[in-house]
């Protein structure tokens, strides 16, 4: 197929007149024929998706056909074609993804000329190519079905620049209407929610600061909500002895300034998600407590230490402590009223913390799906292992179709694993081909990612249909988390449409393989209900195409957007350093001034989150100086001239 795509020899240069015209006639001829041919092809895909594309509103139907034309267009390896349009001055339809037929129809119009100039031949074709260019969907009407389609889910236009800034909320407690006003004063455009964390009252709160905090500063924000999705994480793993520690925070002479601060549960009441419980205490022993009480005892290494009670409730109370303190197993405390010796208390340790599984490269692995703990590899004296370690998955569907030599990634691809065998049990054996360091740490509720595996688990899990409810009350659009097939974007549709908002916008979270390999299907079901947009999720979107192939990934992924004139969201760790620490590092300053190729750029929490959203507004506002998609834009350079020659 591409052999006909070859380019042809230079054109003879010679000063002969009749030979430079025979030779050129050659090779409008050539590029003639190729471009009809393309031509046919994007109305033969257009023919055979007419009913997918008839589907779609008539508002996005010529999105649709655009779409379709674009894969089309990219299904051969038009490099060649591309070099002999260049070199003739001419389109090289590298920039077409919004206008596709149009792009192609205005080349090969002036490809036409060229030959009617030779021979005064070819009129009808010319005539013909000129009408169907007008009717074609051309570059300012395709930037405008853009900007709308953006509009129509992010909200209002920015007033300074054309990309939006999106940023993650934070706990409801550290939500408030105060952050919330400073990050709009900032340039927040849009606020995430991700209903991964905390709960329906928690979320209510945030989005009710936002509404005052829009009230106080004038400015919009749309509310972005975002589903969990499925999760296919690492099983608890089993400890072999129970240790509690803390630790105040300490200034460089070590003196303590933050003290620690303790949970202690009564041990009959319900866990709490948010906060897990340090120690646990009996009920008999907890109604014996006082706020104000000091509980003094002997740690682990028998250290006298003490934990004040600081604040006491129903189930639970919070204790500071000015030392570090290990527990193993249980301990008995005094309980000091003032100088009294009023009681004496037993304090057992809860939960275990920072229980982890030793994995080096070569190790062998057990993955089930039963419901077990987790344990180590059990090594001999060399450290070889003699009996393989176990890690149990949460979501045993999820390893329904996997195989031999599929890849088994943990942790955002820290542990690199391989399937050796399936067991007649269901169970699997691993082989660990990489670590990220010479002894990685596999903790429980970790990721666990199956790039080569097919995976039939719903995109909607029970707690996202029941979130869901919720969200269609208080939120302007809902992201669908590990979208892998149209049926997982039709299962959202049916529940909005059971819930009587079928016009809630839908973000299309593209976020594994499966997800990115199925794209141009994903965005032709989601255009029969706009509005749409898609977030590239580079975090799990990396662990499961590769690190090496992010780039290439991200940039086919905002092709194919575009093509369908549907806004992308750039996501996952932009300036992230910045955020976290409030110094940027070289490389995330770079990713954002890329991001500008998209249509909103999404920020996660951190504790300087107000000077990050500034920075990238900035860096936004003057990168669209710069670039607009694949185009670089020649605005004026302020650069020396060359004014003060030698």
């Amino acid at each position: 197929m591409h052999e006909a795509f070859d380019e042809r020899p230079a054109m003879n240069t010679e000063p002969n007149a009749t030979a430079e015209s025979t030779d050129a006639r050659l090779h409008f001829d050539q590029l003639a024929g190729l471009l009809a041919q393309l031509e046919h092809e994007l109305l033969e895909l257009e023919s055979e998706m007419s009913l997918a594309i008839q589907a779609v509103p008539t508002t996005h139907r010529e999105s649709a056909k655009n779409l379709v034309h674009y894969v089309a267009l990219r299904q051969r390896d038009l490099r060649a074609l591309q070099a002999q349009l260049a070199q003739r001055g001419l389109s090289s339809l590298g920039r077409s993804e919004s206008c596709v037929m149009g792009g192609l129809l205005q080349v090969s119009a002036r490809v036409q000329e060229s030959l009617t100039v030779h021979d005064h031949g070819g009129r009808e074709e010319l005539e013909r190519l000129s009408e169907r260019c007008h009717a074609a969907v051309s570059w300012d009407s395709a930037q405008e079905l853009l900007h709308r389609h953006t509009v129509d889910l992010f909200g209002e236009k920015p007033s300074d620049r054309h990309v939006y800034v999106m940023v993650t909320a934070p706990s409801a407690e550290e939500a408030d209407r105060d952050w919330m006003a400073r990050l709009l004063e900032a340039g927040m455009n849009v606020l995430r929610i991700n209903c991964a964390h905390e709960t329906e009252a928690e979320w209510g709160r945030i989005v009710h600061a936002l509404e005052r905090a829009r009230e106080k500063t004038g400015k919009p924000c749309r509310v972005l909500m975002d589903l969990a999705g499925p999760k296919i994480r690492t099983g608890a793993i089993q400890s072999k002895r129970r240790v509690a520690t803390w630790k105040p925070q300490r200034d460089d002479i070590g003196k303590a300034t933050v003290p620690a601060r303790v949970i202690v549960r009564r041990a009959l009441a319900a866990a709490i998600e948010s906060e897990p419980a340090t120690l646990l205490i009996g009920d008999k022993d907890f109604s014996k407590l006082r706020v104000g009480d000091e509980l003094r005892f002997r740690d682990a290494r028998d250290k006298a230490r003490t934990l004040v009670v600081e604040e006491l409730d129903s189930d639970q109370f919070y204790a500071s402590a000015l030392e570090r303190a290990y527990i193993l197993g249980e301990v008995e405390a005094q309980v000091r009223r003032g100088k009294k010796h009023k009681d004496d208390v037993t304090l057992a340790v809860g939960e275990a913390t920072d229980v982890a599984i030793d994995v080096r490269a070569g190790d062998s692995l057990l993955l089930t799906g039963r419901d077990v703990a987790g344990t180590a590899p059990q090594r001999d004296h060399k450290g070889r292992v003699e009996t393989p370690g176990v890690v149990a998955c949460t979501l045993p569907d999820a390893l329904e179709h996997l195989e031999v030599g599929h890849r088994v990634l943990f942790d955002d691809g820290k542990i690199h694993a391989v399937v050796e065998r399936v067991k007649n049990s269901g169970d699997f054996s691993l082989r660990v081909v990489r670590t990220d360091r010479p002894i990685s740490k596999l903790r429980s509720a970790k990721g666990i990612n199956l790039p080569d595996t097919r995976i039939t688990v719903p995109a909607l899990s029970d707690d996202d249909l029941r979130a869901l409810a919720f969200v269609v009350t208080r939120a302007d659009a809902v992201s669908l988390s590990f979208v892998r097939s149209v049926e997982d974007i039709r299962a959202l549709h049916h529940e909005l449409d059971r819930l009587e908002c079928a016009s809630m916008g839908v973000v299309l979270k593209i976020e594994t393989r499966a997800g990115f390999e199925n794209l141009a299907s994903l965005l032709l079901e989601g255009l029969r209900r706009p509005p749409l947009s898609v977030m590239i999720a580079r975090g799990d979107l990396a662990v499961e195409v590769g690190f090496e192939r992010l780039a290439e990934v991200q940039d086919e992924i905002l092709w194919l957007c575009e093509a369908a004139h549907v806004p992308a969201i750039w996501a996952t760790q932009v300036l992230d350093t910045l955020a976290r620490t409030g110094v940027p590092s070289r490389a995330e300053v770079t990713d954002a001034s890329a991001s500008v190729a998209a249509e909103c750029v999404m920020l996660n929490k951190g504790a300087f989150i107000h000077e990050a959203v500034a920075v990238l507004s900035g860096i936004l506002r003057r990168m669209e100086n710069h670039r607009y998609k694949k185009r670089s834009l020649f605005r004026k350079l302020e650069v020396s001239t060359f004014q003060h020659r030698v």
